[in-house]
């Protein structure tokens, strides 16, 4: 059944006269009634009683007259979402996220899209830090909030910047290193160290591996932890020192040490999306989070160090 046959109807069921309907629709009487023989026969019911004096509904007629109405909603409904769609108003994307810490970016930036595009539906998915790189380069989503340094290069990804975090070191709280203000990475030369595994974080622990290389030391390894609280809880158990970022010292609930690492890179906290993305929803997002970023690194006057 085609739009044509059913304004054909439409109109037919209305004048209840061929020649008039024909003229209304600005073609043939022939062609007219062929249009109606047409619907007729492919919806296998007799929508008219005619004769040479006549034309009448008939009962399944009647009843088809009624779900019109529907029928061309349906239709426009269908178009403007269409439209939406292409134009990217309405619509998914999906975001990856860390799966083990909490993210008050992701937070801002899901309700302002929310408010600014309510017809776009924001998709969180959470992963490791390992599985959000992979998934994320297999095209499985649409963008990522990443952590640590660049992992994309500029011809492949896009990205802005959220914010940048200090890198610390996390020690025991019986560590007598954890009583200064300030730490090297040097200082932690001797010291065992627990380390997220390279298959849950492998740029966590390429970083931590990087650093030590550049302190002039390989750490010594004496546990692995497959998530950044299970890491946390080694530490504070006294079984070595890591290094994480001064964002997730909440998760330790004050039974580790955060101390700031002088010299080594700030870890940068990235919304990161693929050049070749066609998803016509994504750059509302990355409206969205260009103007949550700026708003959010406005200078805001000195804050007190949370350490």
């Amino acid at each position: 059944m085609t739009l044509n046959q059913l304004e054909c109807f439409v109109v037919l069921a209305q004048r209840l006269n061929f020649t008039q309907a024909a003229e209304a629709l600005f073609m043939a009487q022939p062609a007219l009634s062929r249009t109606i023989s047409a619907l007729e026969q492919e919806l296998e019911v007799q929508l008219f009683y005619r004769n040479s004096r006549s034309v009448s509904l008939t009962p399944a007629g009647t009843a088809f007259l009624r779900e019109c109405p529907h029928i061309f909603e349906s239709y426009r409904h269908s178009l403007e979402a269409a439209r939406l769609a292409q134009q990217g108003y309405q619509g998914q994307v999906t975001l990856g996220v860390l799966q083990d810490a909490f993210d008050p970016a992701v937070v801002g930036i899901f309700h302002e899209m929310k408010a600014a595009y309510p017809k776009i539906r924001l998709t969180l998915q959470e992963y490791s830090h390992s599985e959000l790189v992979r998934y994320f380069e297999a095209g499985a989503l649409d963008a990522i909030v990443n952590f640590g340094m660049d992992a994309f290069p500029e011809e492949q990804a896009r990205s802005v910047t959220l914010c940048h975090n200090q890198q610390c070191a996390v020690l025991p709280l019986s560590s007598p290193l954890s009583k200064k203000p300030l730490l090297r990475m040097e200082e932690l030369r001797d010291e065992p160290f627990v380390v997220m595994s390279r298959t849950a974080s492998q740029p966590g622990h390429d970083f931590l591996w990087h650093m030590a290389a550049d302190a002039g030391f390989v750490p010594n390894v004496v546990a692995e932890a497959r998530h950044i609280p299970s890491l946390l809880t080694l530490v504070a158990c006294g079984l070595g020192v890591t290094t994480l970022t001064d964002d997730l010292a909440y998760l330790a609930k004050g039974q580790a040490s955060f101390v700031p690492l002088v010299g080594v890179p700030f870890s940068k906290h990235s919304f990161v999306w693929m050049k070749n993305d066609l998803n016509p929803s994504l750059p509302f997002l990355v409206e969205v989070v260009e103007r949550w970023a700026k708003t959010a690194n406005e200078p805001r006057g000195p804050v007190s160090p949370g350490f």
